[in-house]
């Protein structure tokens, strides 16, 4: 019910009160108040990983076993991770060992100024470069020269100290017949000194203050040695025939004692690589030191040459003390026999080709040695021999049986043949039969 009021005495016409009337009951009508009701709200649980399950919702007995199980999981995870920290840290070892440059700072590195190159210093650098022994005594000292330029050796001397005392100083020109040293040559010296015993051996280089070189601390070497003890040191000195041409041994005592008389020794000898005889000598005699008699051998069965041989002789003490060194024990030669027959003022020639073998290294056996028998000793005969290479013939020999010489072998001459013209000639109008023997390596 709608309650109008005037206000004072003023009076609303009729009509407007009808029409507001109308129109506030239109607009209530019109107008509908929607009320939407709210849904219930939703259930929202909490999510849990496997091993974050809340252990208070579990009994006892899972609880356990979800525990050691999380403590598994937790290992097997450490583990995982120092696996992978140890790839990490050998793949950095290996980028730092290579050198590898960063992309950032590839610029830098080649942008980096560099050095010019420095000019090798050219001087010459002698060294000792070693001291050892041969033959169990003997001395040598290997010298090189490690500079650029050669290193001048006529002034050189070489001084040679033993457990700190001096013993001897040898000049460079009365060892060897170089007058320089190349760049990284490289030689080795015989000194004429025996080593007895344990030793220390110092070796100095002496060259004049002129000679520059690049160090001098290097021209000093030390060295122990140990040589073979005192005591006597049987050698086969060379070989020899008899008449019949029957082959004997010439032996020797190199040693410092004397070797006493009875001594036995067990021979082998070869002709050709094949052994002919094996026997056991006794000796006769005592043999003096330093190789002051020798002593003469003869096998128990006759061992005739002919033709051309290849001799090798090894022998051995019965007792280790009486030979302080074996290795001289064994001698090999080539023996060539020539057999002849001239008539009056004959003339004939032979020819042979001698070299030294790769493991030849004695002193006695670098010699060529000629023999020249014959059964008339009155009559004089001349030899006559001559090397291919050599322009210049060498010196004939005449004289009465037997003739005898000897060549050396030069040095260097290891791996190279030689070939040997000889002639023999009788002088005389008398007939002439003999024997031309050779022995070479």
């Amino acid at each position: 019910m709608l309650i109008v009021r005037e206000a004072g005495n003023r009076h609303m016409p009729r009509g407007a009160i009808l029409l507001l009337a109308f129109f506030i009951i239109f607009t209530g009508c019109s107008t509908q108040k929607t009320v939407q009701t709210l849904s219930p709200q939703a259930r929202v649980e909490p999510i849990y990983h496997f091993d974050e399950y809340p252990f208070a919702l579990l009994s006892e007995k899972e609880v356990e076993e979800k525990g050691e199980e999380r403590i598994e999981e937790e290992a097997k995870w450490e583990e995982k991770k120092e696996e992978e920290e140890k790839k990490e840290e050998a793949e950095r070892k290996k980028v730092e060992a290579e050198e590898i440059i960063e992309p950032h700072d590839h610029l830098a590195h080649v942008l980096k100024p560099l050095e010019p190159p420095r000019e090798p210093i050219r001087l010459p650098d002698l060294v000792v470069q070693d001291l050892y022994l041969k033959k169990k005594r003997q001395l040598y000292v290997t010298l090189s020269n490690l500079g650029l330029v050669p290193f001048q050796m006529e002034e050189v001397a070489l001084n040679l100290f033993v457990d700190g005392h001096w013993q001897q100083r040898y000049l460079w020109r009365a060892l060897s017949n170089k007058t320089a040293l190349q760049p990284e040559e490289v030689v080795h010296l015989s000194l004429p000194h025996s080593i007895i015993g344990r030793r220390e051996v110092t070796v100095h280089i002496e060259s004049p203050l002129e000679q520059k070189e690049l160090d001098r601390e290097n021209n000093r070497f030390k060295k122990m040695l140990e040589g073979s003890p005192p005591g006597p040191d049987i050698t086969i000195k060379d070989f020899a025939l008899t008449e019949d041409l029957d082959l004997m041994l010439l032996l020797s005592n190199e040693g410092e004692m004397d070797l006493r008389k009875g001594v036995t020794l067990r021979v082998q000898i070869y002709l050709n690589d094949r052994k002919v005889s094996d026997f056991e000598h006794y000796l006769s005699e005592e043999l003096k030191a330093h190789s002051r008699n020798l002593y003469v051998l003869f096998p128990p069965y006759r061992i005739t040459l002919k033709g051309s041989s290849r001799v090798r002789v090894w022998l051995t003490p019965k007792l280790r003390q009486d030979d302080i060194f074996l290795e001289n024990n064994l001698l090999e030669r080539r023996l060539i026999i020539f057999p002849f027959v001239l008539g009056r003022l004959g003339r004939e020639q032979f020819s042979f080709i001698a070299s030294l073998p790769h493991h030849q290294g004695e002193s006695l056996s670098r010699w060529i040695k000629m023999e020249l028998r014959w059964e008339i000793a009155a009559i004089p005969l001349k030899l006559s021999f001559q090397k291919s290479g050599e322009e210049k013939a060498l010196p004939d020999l005449t004289g009465k049986s037997p003739l005898k010489v000897e060549f050396p072998f030069p040095a260097g001459e290891t791996q190279r043949e030689s070939h040997w013209m000889v002639s023999v000639t009788n002088l005389f109008d008398q007939k002439v039969e003999g024997h031309l023997i050779i022995q070479h390596p």
